[in-house]
């Protein structure tokens, strides 16, 4: 069992929709709350669990970072909005007592007919490097611990001013779904972070993710990951993201929107309170 997939995002049910996981600041803390793929990965199982059916894949996932998440007991609380012939439609609430500190919806949907094409395949790159990686920023968060990574967009170990990314190699590897690659969509670092000229702290607001038809895969295949900043203005920054399996799969696509702030303005243990 991967690392992701074992105890460590094991929900408690408490009944109607409603699960428990009490929060630690250990390996999946980020800088003054837990991480965000973190987050994402629990609310995405809540709702895997209320949905319950083999025949409907995750397609869409969305989630709206509303508050710094301290150390404690997380609520989720799934609803299911509605069940049609092709798709179930589900909302989650990520509450601290009564406080709402995140909003999450998804959608499942049943196959059907229809084209078959992957526009956006795997792009050409070195496989991972042996023994060791890229090295991470000094600032890394505990996540990052969790991986080894392996710069593949960039020249010569330089970010190019929009775009970042290569391969994620988990340091427990394990059989992996689709909490592993909402966890992989958000755990590299943001290009406009590295950026020379753009140094900030950069907390995420919204996060929305369309899956491919076919997530998972087994412990001996790993993922890269390519971010493209691609605008910023009044305090904030849009990105893309794309992830695939080293077998070609294109797993998801992903845009975020983060809050962007210049370093030298705050404190880092501040940066969990900026979207608060």
């Amino acid at each position: 069992m991967s690392w992701l997939l074992d105890e460590r995002t094991e929900l408690e049910s408490l009944g109607a929709g409603h699960y428990r996981r009490t929060i630690d600041d250990g390996e999946f803390w980020g800088t003054g709350s837990p991480f965000g793929g973190y987050l994402m990965a629990l609310a995405f199982g809540a709702m895997e669990r209320e949905v319950d059916d083999a025949d409907r894949r995750p397609r869409i996932y969305t989630h709206q970072f509303l508050r710094r998440i301290p150390v404690g007991p997380l609520d989720i609380v799934v609803t299911t909005e509605r069940i049609g012939s092709m798709v179930h439609s589900v909302t989650a609430r990520l509450l601290v007592g009564d406080d709402t500190v995140g909003v999450a919806s998804g959608m499942f949907t049943r196959d059907r007919e229809g084209p078959e094409y992957l526009d956006e395949p795997l792009p050409e790159v070195e496989p991972p490097s042996e023994p060791g990686g890229t090295d991470v920023p000094g600032w890394a968060t505990n996540v990052h611990a969790r991986f080894t990574p392996h710069r593949r967009v960039g020249e010569d170990g330089h970010v190019v001013p929009n775009e970042d990314g290569g391969w994620w190699v988990s340091n427990e590897p394990g059989p992996w779904d689709h909490r592993l690659a909402l966890m992989a969509s958000d755990v590299w670092p943001p290009p406009v972070i590295r950026h020379p000229e753009r140094m900030s702290a950069t907390p995420s607001l919204h996060h929305v993710v369309h899956f491919g038809p076919d997530v998972g895969g087994t412990a001996d295949q790993i993922l890269l990951v390519r971010h493209r900043a691609t605008g910023g203005h009044v305090g904030l920054t849009d990105e893309d993201i794309t992830l695939w399996a080293d077998d070609g799969r294109l797993l998801l696509k992903a845009r975020q929107l983060r809050t962007v702030i210049d370093l030298a303005r705050i404190d880092r243990r501040a940066l969990g309170d900026l979207t608060g």
